[in-house]
């Protein structure tokens, strides 16, 4: 992610497959960049503000997948970030 996404970076692990991505540079709501993701790149990431109001602009991803998926997951992402 460093690499490939270095404006949105992820929070630091902490023992768990669930990623915290800061994706606020995108200037969208998290709720709006939410459904973006569903409707136009398939993508399915949890929205960070319905964790509490600290959540606005972050999406968090589930990466208990094969690598493969997640692989085709953020290459869609970086995908969509370029063109938008």
């Amino acid at each position: 992610m460093k690499k490939y996404l270095p404006d949105f970076p992820i929070a630091e692990l902490e023992g768990t497959y669930l990623v915290w991505m800061d994706c606020r540079k995108l200037l969208l709501p998290s709720k709006e960049l939410e459904c973006l993701l569903k409707e136009n790149v398939h993508l399915w990431l949890n929205s960070g503000d319905v964790y509490g109001a600290e959540g606005e602009g972050f999406m968090r991803w589930n990466i208990a997948c094969p690598r493969a998926l997640l692989t085709e997951g953020l290459d869609r992402f970086r995908d969509f970030v370029h063109h938008n």
